[in-house]
């Protein structure tokens, strides 16, 4: 009885090790922070998501941007979602993940074994048809 105990927890001790082993590849992103022309050398976006516009922030005229961090994970998705900025506070961020976590990324030919990237992107919200990157970081000051 006790060697059948001891073999059954033996059994389920490794199973969780390979667990781990699996979920934890080991694989580390390489860092595209600032080299956007190197990312779309191993990842392109395949499918993008347009935030849904706050209603309270749209009737009250108010435009902003949310910057973020994150991973493409091997799976072309985004993982590890970080805010770096937020303009103005904390008005667009709901929205703006929920769209971040739609986007999809394909591995270029030269990313056949999909090398995991960090990388930023800013998701813009304006109520004027075109508001340039700048304007969002002076809304900053």
């Amino acid at each position: 009885m006790r060697r059948i105990l001891f073999l059954t927890s033996a059994l389920a001790l490794s199973a969780c090790n390979s667990t781990s082993v699996v979920q934890d590849s080991g694989i580390q992103p390489i860092d595209f922070v600032g080299d956007k022309n190197a990312l779309e050398k191993m990842w392109i976006v395949s499918k993008n998501d347009y935030p849904i516009y706050p209603t309270d922030a749209a009737r009250r005229g108010i435009s902003g941007c949310v910057d973020f961090s994150f991973v493409i994970d091997s799976e072309g998705k985004a993982q590890n979602i970080q805010v770096i900025k937020a303009i103005p506070d904390s008005t667009f961020i709901s929205s703006a993940t929920k769209s971040l976590k739609k986007f999809r990324w394909q591995p270029t030919k030269s990313n056949d074994e999909r090398q995991p990237a960090i990388t930023t992107l800013q998701l813009d919200f304006s109520t004027t048809p075109v508001m340039k990157v700048a304007e969002c970081i002076a809304g900053d000051a």
